[in-house]
């Protein structure tokens, strides 16, 4: 957390989990939560982003592409049962031979560049959930 201080990303911790959620990823629209998990051997970057159920099937069909050119990330789709899709964009740090502040926080900030343009990318076709969609209404057929 000091390394991050360091580096001016802004972060906390939630009492829900043991992550460090990352302010600026979380604040983006369609993005459910960033966080930082770090444990003894390593450190994974996890961002969670709501999807259109009806926009699915075409990302899982875009998920190898998406993958290729975004290579530091791995994107891939997650369903369960009662919740809406998400994709998760995931980075994995090795730290166990040692890693320092610099390392560290330029591995961060590149992984969290790449979500963001990730994320543009994906709203641009149209997969994300947003707030401001418009809601559809019945028309009467006549």
């Amino acid at each position: 957390m000091r390394w991050l201080t360091a580096g001016y990303i802004d972060h906390y911790i939630c009492e829900n989990c043991h992550g460090i959620h990352l302010s600026e990823l979380q604040g983006q629209d369609g993005v459910l939560e960033s966080r930082l998990f770090v444990e003894h051997e390593d450190a994974i970057l996890t961002t969670e982003i709501e999807v259109r159920p009806t926009a699915l099937l075409a990302l899982v069909a875009d998920l190898g592409r998406l993958n290729m050119n975004y290579p530091s990330l791995k994107v891939f789709v997650d369903i369960v049962d009662d919740n809406l899709p998400r994709l998760i964009v995931a980075d994995y740090l090795h730290t166990q031979a040692g890693m320092d502040q610099r390392q560290f926080l330029w591995i961060v900030q590149q992984t969290m560049m790449a979500t963001q343009q990730l994320l543009l990318e994906i709203g641009e076709l149209g997969f994300l959930m947003q707030d401001d969609e418009p809601q559809k209404t019945p028309s009467a057929v006549h």
